[in-house]
């Protein structure tokens, strides 16, 4: 019989685990290393080496203080980015507690305990007495053997958590820097044509009173005068639309300052920036994507769920712990700390999952399907990276070449608004044709701004994708 016991015991510790799916990886260094090999497949498809984050502050390209000032305010006081500021504090906690856990536990316990028997009870000579439990332990001490790897395997997973939430602060701080320069440099274009628009009011205004004047003295018919006053009415509404869209973007650029609407009204408005260039190769490598906060919170969330699925499978497994108490228990208080009432013990507690349901199968099963998912996300992270930045950098230089054909168109309708001036001062044409000329000088210009605006917006897109920009490396001297 006692053979039989014998053998009986490390049966039970290998056959009485829950039993195994098949089709998951294999055991912690198996999986392991499965990760590793799956982003080597992923960097070698995609032409992509491990690369650092990009350096901060890639705006003050534009060389703009106002702009400077605004994100600075921003990156101290918005709301949305301190509060993914308190998720990497919250997931640091997180980390500590689950690294306690490799510690042991140290405590202490006492209890005082009244108890009274019943007369006809099971115990013999209490039955009928009421006694006073006394237990002091000063020294109670827990300890969790880490035999199969899965308080690690969650240490590793809350660490991989913290790079994620640090990741994705990185991602918030970058968007916050994007809807800032976007907005500001919409706010300065805006602000250029405003003035160009309060100009061609005055122009339309003027030649309408010339186009009436015309009209009463008999020089022309009320057709112009009609036509005229159009085109007065849409030039008024065009300076109303532009000052209440420049107000709601002082109101926007406080708001992701972190104050109210009324601080938007100090704001500095700076000339839009040329923005011919980015520092970028000419060959624009993939790798160069692998900085983005989102791709590097990509590849962290691949980790984590690669540990999430260890410490699943280590719950298949027995769980020890070793516990150690020492102190003294009494029935009389008297007598309490007397040397035969002194109590101790230490060994081992072990816990097998002999039946439970399927749940640790199922708890498995959705830790690794969790873990091919963020391998999926991965993949598709990067794909979209490569198209975003394509298209961005298409749409830039497609910008720049608008730019191109029209400064030109541009200057053509400002030396014949100064040809218009010089004729009507030498008595060859009228002051219709001046402000005529003025006009369409006005709408060249305004068109330009247009496209200044929108190129200053694509640069600001085009860094963004790139992660926040590309500081290119200096040549040896």
């Amino acid at each position: 019989m006692e053979k039989f016991f014998i053998l009986l015991v490390p049966l039970l510790l290998l056959a009485a685990c829950a039993r195994l799916p098949r089709h998951l990886p294999g055991g912690h260094l198996a999986h392991t290393t499965q990760i590793q090999q799956t982003l080597a497949r992923a960097d070698h498809q995609y032409g992509i080496a491990a690369g650092q984050w990009p350096a901060h502050h890639w705006w003050e390209t534009a060389r703009i203080p106002a702009l400077n000032h605004l994100i600075q305010q921003a990156l101290r006081q918005n709301p949305s980015l301190q509060l993914a500021s308190t998720r990497i504090l919250a997931a640091k906690a997180m980390a500590a507690e689950q690294h306690a856990a490799l510690l042991p536990q140290v405590s202490a316990g006492a209890s005082l305990t009244q108890e009274h028997f019943s007369q006809n009870g099971l115990h013999l000579q209490a039955n009928g007495k009421s006694f006073t439990y006394t237990e002091i332990n000063p020294l109670e001490l827990r300890y969790h053997l880490d035999l199969w790897g899965r308080d690690s395997d969650q240490i590793r997973a809350a660490l991989g958590q913290v790079r994620v939430h640090q990741a994705d602060y990185a991602e918030a701080k970058l968007q916050l820097e994007k809807q800032l320069a976007w907005h500001y440099f919409l706010l300065a274009g805006e602000t250029r044509q405003l003035h160009l628009a309060e100009r061609l009011e005055n122009l339309q205004k003027s030649l309408l009173q010339l186009e009436k004047q015309r009209w009463q003295d008999g020089l022309s018919n009320a057709r112009p005068v009609y036509a005229q006053t159009e085109a007065y009415g849409s030039a008024r509404q065009s300076v109303a639309r532009l000052r209440a869209a420049i107000a709601q973007q002082r109101y926007i650029l406080a708001a992701l300052t972190g104050h109210g609407p009324d601080w938007g009204q100090n704001i500095a408005v700076e000339p839009l920036p040329d923005l011919s260039s980015i520092n970028i190769p000419r060959n624009l490598p993939l790798r160069l994507i692998t900085h983005r906060p989102d791709i590097v919170a990509a590849r962290w969330e691949i980790e984590v769920a690669a540990q999430q699925v260890g410490a699943a499978r280590a719950a298949f497994y027995p769980d020890v712990n070793i516990a150690l108490f020492a102190g003294w228990n009494s029935i009389d208080l008297g007598d309490l700390f007397s040397p035969g009432n002194l109590a101790h013990a230490i060994g081992p507690v072990v816990s097998l999952p002999i039946f439970e349901g399927g749940k640790l199968r199922a708890r498995l099963k959705a830790q690794n399907a969790l873990y091919l998912a963020t391998q999926d996300h991965y993949r598709r992270s990067i794909l979209s990276a490569v198209h975003e930045i394509a298209g961005h950098l298409a749409t830039w230089q497609k910008n720049r070449q608008q730019i191109q054909e029209q400064i030109p168109m541009t200057n053509a309708a400002r030396q014949d608004s100064v040809l218009a001036t010089a004729a009507f001062h030498s008595g060859t044409t009228n002051k219709m044709s001046v402000y005529r000329s003025q006009i369409q000088e006005i709408k060249m210009q305004n068109q330009q701004i247009t496209l200044q605006i929108h190129n200053a917006q694509s640069w600001v897109l085009l860094n963004v994708a790139l992660g926040g920009g590309y500081a290119a490396e200096k040549k040896p001297a």
